[in-house]
């Protein structure tokens, strides 16, 4: 059963091949009867089938032979260009010949042939098999020039569906970019509204709702062509969301945000540190008198470094986790590259905990 089934996969391998190389399989047909045919007339008479077999075998495995290996191996580089390809092909010569002397031996001696063709090492022995190398090479450069020219031109026309593609989804961006300008409008002016009139009769509330409403404008603010902004628009948006969930929490969270003065006015691409902030709120245990989570921000040298180190949730919060941290990492490689060093990792405690440093000469100062 099993030696069955092989044997059709077998066939279908066959069959599939044969029709994926359909083309060469009848241009090859052609010039072969053509050829055979043409000497067969200008000779006089036909050599026996199996001759045909053995030496267009022979020329068509030289053929492909030079293009794809030859000229492949000779012309991958530009550098030694002008000495591998004169020397490949002198080889693949001194290898054609030898081996159609050892045909022409092997026809000789083992098969039906009662011709007057003799093996004799002489200049006009050899011309002949140095011509019809030269001749398969020939065509073999052409046909590697138009694999090569094919390729190209695949890769210009995919480049130019991808550019076009690229364009339609920028328009499609800016489209939807402008619809969403009205959103935001609309939702900061009805803040606005419900902080004015909360204002005198539930103070927190009204806090709330101010510290939201400037996170909000600031994430929307970000979102623009803004490549850095000063590290003080960040630090007041972390506060705001500190401010938020203490307010939320009845002033219990357990955080400690400290930073240098001077690095206010250092600059960098936006929403790292609130992000930073975010996921210790989202996935950090901060009710703990004892184990309050920690954020600062300071510069050592050429460095600005932000750490932090917060105690993580008996049950995490496994939805989106690490999503964010990978985000920072990729915004963070494309931005500064490897003048950026970010790592994080949970401790044996519990502790989760990020440093990120940051060198200030690759930074926007």
């Amino acid at each position: 059963m099993n030696t069955t089934i092989d044997e059709k996969n077998k066939f279908r391998k066959i069959l599939s091949w044969i029709l994926d190389k359909k083309l060469h399989i009848l241009i090859w047909t052609i010039f072969i009867f053509y050829e055979a045919i043409i000497i067969g007339i200008f000779v006089g008479k036909f050599s026996p089938i199996s001759n045909y077999i053995i030496f267009y075998s022979f020329n068509v495995a030289t053929f492909y032979f030079h293009a794809h290996v030859v000229l492949a191996a000779a012309l991958k580089r530009l550098k030694g260009r002008w000495w591998k390809l004169p020397l490949f092909i002198l080889l693949e010569l001194a290898g054609y010949l030898v081996l159609i002397v050892a045909l022409d031996y092997f026809v000789i001696n083992y098969t039906n042939y009662n011709g007057p063709f003799k093996i004799e090492f002489t200049a006009s022995f050899f011309a002949g098999p140095i011509y019809r190398a030269i001749y398969f090479m020939c065509f073999s450069t052409s046909y590697y020039f138009l694999l090569n020219f094919l390729e190209e031109r695949k890769k210009i026309e995919d480049l130019e569906k991808l550019r076009l593609n690229n364009i339609i989804q920028i328009a499609k961006s800016e489209n939807a970019f402008l619809k969403a300008q009205i959103q935001p409008h609309l939702l900061f002016n009805t803040l606005d509204f419900i902080y004015q009139n909360a204002r005198d009769s539930s103070p927190v509330a009204a806090e709330a709702i101010l510290s939201l409403s400037e996170m909000m404008r600031y994430s929307v603010d970000s979102n623009k062509d803004r490549e850095f902004i000063l590290l003080a628009e960040e630090i007041n948006q972390v506060e705001n969301l500190i401010n938020l969930h203490q307010l939320r929490n009845d002033h219990h969270i357990q955080l400690r945000f400290w930073y240098d003065d001077e690095i206010r006015n250092l600059q960098i691409i936006p929403m790292v540190l609130i992000t930073l902030v975010e996921n210790i709120f989202k996935h950090g245990e901060l009710l703990t008198i004892a184990d309050p989570a920690e954020v600062s921000i300071k510069q050592e040298e050429d460095y600005l470094i932000i750490e932090t180190a917060n105690l993580t949730k008996p049950v995490i919060d496994k939805s989106g986790f690490g999503a964010g941290m990978e985000n920072i990492k990729k915004r963070l490689d494309y931005t500064y590259r490897e003048n950026a060093l970010f790592n994080y990792s949970k401790d044996a405690d519990h502790y989760f905990r990020v440093i990120l440093k940051i060198r200030l000469t690759a930074a926007k100062i």
